[in-house]
C-alpha cells in the first residue's frame, strides 16, 4: 500500500540534522557573488536586505522604528515585488515584514501577485509569501469578530452569526477589511479549483493546508509551536499545544468560509484513490489539517470523513488478522530483552504517515466513532503497540483522548500487567497518559499505583518508602543507589509529571509517605531540580494531601529555606511551601531568611523571592508584615 514503512529497531539511532543559520548563509553567498538562489536582484538591494535582517535580529524596541523599517523597506520593493519574493534572501524578509505591513503595502502585493498564482504558488520561494498573504489577509478579515471571551473557548463557535458592533473594533478600514476578506475567499477557491495538482505539489500542497487553518479559524494545531517572528519584542511566548492536551482553540470565521472547508472534504473525499492519501507524508499532512479544520465547521461531516477513512483505509472490510494479535507479543519486563514479536495489525500501522493520520482521527472523534476506531484498530493489541518505539505515540493519544470511564478501564486492564516491560524499553510516554487518564476520569487509581509498584519491584512492605524516589527516577529498585539519595541524580521528566497525578489522586497516601521519610537534605535534592520542583506544587496543591502532611514538610525543611531561596528552581518550591503554611509557620521561614538577607540578594532568584514575600518590611516590622500576609490570606481562601 505504500513504500513507507514504519522502522521498529529500537537500536537505530535518530541523526538530527544541524540546523543552518539562514543570516550567515546569506552573507557568505553574497561574499561569493551570489545573490540568493531563485530570481536575481541587484547586489546593492540584496546587501541591503541582508542590513535588514541584521537589524531584525537585534531587536528593535521602539515601535515607531520599527514600523518606520517595515515601511521603508516595502517602499523599496515598488516596481521589483516578483523579483524580491522569487529570491531566497527577498522572500525570507518580505514574509517577516508582511504581517506588519500597512493596508496600502498589503493592497499592493496582493494586487501585484493576484494575476500570478499558478507559478507562485509552485514555487519553492514564493510559495511561503502566497502563504503569508493569505494568514495576514485571513487575520485581518476576521479580525473584528473575535472577543476575548470567544477567542478563548475551545471548539464550538455560537451557530448565531455574531454582530458586529458587538466585537473588538479593527484598526484597519472597513474597505480594507472587505479587500482581504475578498482575497481570503478568491485564494482559497483558487486553491479549491486547482485542487487535483495542488495536492501532489509540495508547495502548493501546503497553501491547502494555509487555506484549510485559515478559513476554519484553526489558532495552532495539537503539537504546532506558534511562529516566531525574527522582532524579538514580538515573539510569542506560547508553547503551542503540549501533547497530552486534547482541547483547541478555534477563531470565530464567516459561515461563507466554513462553506469553502465543506467543499474541500467533498471533493478531496471523493476522489477514487482517497483510501490511499493516508499513506504518503504529503497527503497525509493534508488530511490531517483536514480532520482538525471540519471538527470546527461541521460534525455529521466530520464523522462521515472518519467512517470513510476507518472502512477504506485504516482497517478495510477487507482486511482480517490471520494469528493472535496479542498476549505472547511483549515479553515480560522480568525478560532479557523487550523484542516485539512481528503480528498481524491493521494495515494503518504498517505506515508512519497513516499513523500521524490516525492520532488526528482520534483527537477528533466524538464518543461513537472513537469506540469504533478502538474496537477496529487497538483492542487487544494495546500491549504490542506501546512496546514498540513508534506506535506508542499513538496509544498515548488513544488513551488521552478517552472520555468514558468504562471504555479506559479495559484499556487500564490491557496495559497494567506490561509497566514493567514498558519501563524496560523506555517508551514511559504510555505511563504518563495512563496517569492523566486515571486522574482524569477518577478510575483505576489505586490499582496503577499498585502496578507501577510491582514494576518498580518496590511493592513489599520494607521497600515501599521508595515507592517516590523510584517514580521520579523511572527505575526499578535493583538499579537505584538508595545510599545517594542526598547527592544529585537524574530525575525523569515522566517520573516527575506521574508523581504529580499520584499526588492529585483521590489516595496519595503511599506517594506522600515516601517523599515525607526522605531526610531534608533528599528532598532538597528533589525540589532544587528543574523537573523536580513541580512536585512540590503538586504535594502544597494536591486536593487530597492532608495538612499535616503539608504541617510535616514544613517543618522538615526547616534550616534548609534559605539554601533552597538561593536556587532557581528551589525558589520556586519555596514559593509554593510558603503559600500553604500558616501565619506562625510563614513568619518562622521568615525569619530564616532574615538572619542573612544580603546573601539572599547575591543571586537574582533570591533577590525577586526577597521582593515578593516583602522581607524589607519583615526586618523593619514584623507585626505590620503579619497583619499584611493575614489580610492576603483572607483574600485567598
Amino acid at each position: 500500500m505504500s513504500e513507507e514503512t514504519v522502522n521498529n529497531d529500537p537500536n537505530k539511532k535518530r541523526t538530527r540534522k544541524k540546523r543552518k543559520n539562514f543570516l550567515a548563509n546569506a552573507k557568505k553567498y553574497a561574499k561569493k557573488g551570489q545573490m540568493g538562489r531563485g530570481t536575481k536582484i541587484p547586489e546593492e538591494l540584496y546587501q541591503y536586505f541582508v542590513g535588514i535582517l541584521d537589524a531584525m535580529k537585534q531587536g528593535i524596541q521602539d515601535k515607531e522604528e520599527r514600523h518606520a523599517l517595515v515601511n521603508n523597506v516595502l517602499e523599496r520593493t515598488k516596481g521589483e515585488e516578483h523579483n524580491v519574493v522569487g529570491n531566497q534572501l527577498g522572500c525570507r524578509v518580505i514574509e517577516l515584514l508582511l504581517p506588519f505591513a500597512s493596508a496600502e503595502d498589503l493592497e499592493r502585493f496582493i494586487e501585484v501577485l493576484s494575476p500570478d498564482l499558478r507559478k507562485l504558488c509552485a514555487d519553492n520561494f514564493t510559495s511561503h509569501v502566497v502563504e503569508t498573504l493569505l494568514r495576514v489577509a485571513c487575520e485581518r478579515a476576521t479580525e473584528h469578530l473575535q472577543n476575548e471571551e470567544e477567542s478563548n473557548e475551545e471548539e464550538e463557535v455560537p451557530k448565531k452569526k455574531p454582530k458586529l458592533e458587538t466585537k473588538t473594533e479593527s484598526k484597519f478600514t472597513e474597505e480594507h477589511i472587505q479587500k482581504c476578506h475578498e482575497f481570503t475567499i478568491k485564494i482559497s477557491k483558487y486553491a479549491l479549483n486547482n485542487l487535483e495538482d495542488f495536492v501532489w505539489d509540495q508547495y502548493a500542497n501546503h497553501i491547502l493546508r494555509s487555506a484549510l487553518k485559515c478559513l476554519s479559524g484553526i489558532t495552532l494545531l495539537p503539537g504546532e509551536k506558534p511562529k516566531v517572528n525574527i522582532f524579538k519584542q514580538t515573539v510569542d511566548d506560547g508553547k503551542g499545544i503540549p501533547p497530552h492536551t486534547t482541547k483547541m482553540t478555534y477563531k470565530n470565521v464567516p459561515e461563507e468560509f466554513k462553506e469553502i472547508v465543506k467543499e474541500f472534504v467533498n471533493r478531496l473525499s471523493a476522489w477514487p484513490q482517497f483510501k490511499d492519501l493516508p499513506y504518503q507524508n504529503i497527503t497525509s499532512g493534508l488530511l490531517q489539517v483536514m480532520l482538525y479544520a471540519i471538527k470546527n465547521v461541521d460534525k455529521n461531516a466530520t464523522k462521515d470523513l472518519l467512517r470513510k477513512l476507518l472502512d477504506e483505509s485504516f482497517a478495510p472490510e477487507d482486511w482480517v488478522a490471520n494469528g493472535d494479535d496479542d498476549k505472547k507479543d511483549v515479553k515480560d519486563a522480568e525478560g532479557d530483552d523487550n523484542a516485539v514479536k512481528a503480528a498481524n495489525l491493521p494495515p494503518v500501522f504498517e505506515s508512519e504517515s497513516a499513523v500521524r493520520l490516525l492520532e488526528a482521527a482520534l483527537f477528533v472523534s466524538k464518543k461513537k466513532t472513537y469506540t469504533q476506531i478502538y474496537a477496529r484498530c487497538f483492542i487487544n493489541r494495546l500491549g504490542q503497540l506501546a512496546a514498540m518505539p513508534m506506535l506508542n505515540y499513538t496509544v498515548q493519544r488513544l488513551i488521552d483522548n478517552c472520555d468514558v470511564k468504562e471504555e479506559f478501564e479495559p484499556m487500564f486492564e490491557e496495559l497494567s500487567d506490561r509497566l514493567g516491560a514498558l519501563l524496560s524499553c523506555g517508551n514511559t510516554g504510555v505511563l504518563v497518559a495512563i496517569a492523566k487518564a486515571c486522574l482524569r476520569l477518577k478510575a483505576k487509581q489505586a490499582q496503577f499505583v499498585n502496578s507501577l509498584e510491582a514494576a518498580l519491584k518496590c511493592n513489599s512492605p520494607e521497600n515501599q518508602k521508595y515507592f517516590s524516589v523510584l517514580c521520579l527516577r523511572l527505575l526499578p529498585l535493583d538499579r537505584v543507589d538508595l545510599n545517594a539519595l542526598d547527592k544529585e541524580y537524574f530525575i525523569n521528566v515522566h517520573g516527575s509529571v506521574i508523581l504529580q497525578c499520584i499526588l492529585d489522586f483521590q489516595r496519595p497516601a503511599k506517594a506522600v509517605a515516601g517523599l515525607l521519610d526522605l531526610t531534608a537534605e533528599q528532598l532538597m535534592v528533589i525540589f532544587c531540580d528543574a523537573k523536580g520542583c513541580h512536585v512540590a506544587d503538586a504535594l502544597c496543591k494536591g486536593q487530597c494531601v492532608g495538612v499535616k502532611a503539608r504541617d510535616k514538610l514544613v517543618w522538615r525543611l526547616k534550616g534548609y529555606y534559605q539554601k533552597m531561596a538561593l536556587s532557581q528552581y528551589g525558589s520556586r518550591a519555596f514559593e509554593q511551601i510558603f503559600n500553604v503554611a500558616s501565619v506562625e509557620q510563614k513568619v518562622k521561614l521568615m525569619t530564616e531568611l532574615a538572619d542573612k538577607s544580603s546573601l539572599l540578594n547575591s543571586t537574582p532568584y533570591g533577590r525577586i523571592l526577597a521582593a515578593k514575600l516583602q522581607l524589607d518590611v519583615f526586618k523593619l516590622s514584623q507585626k505590620k508584615w503579619e497583619d499584611t500576609w493575614k489580610k492576603k490570606d483572607g483574600l485567598n481562601k
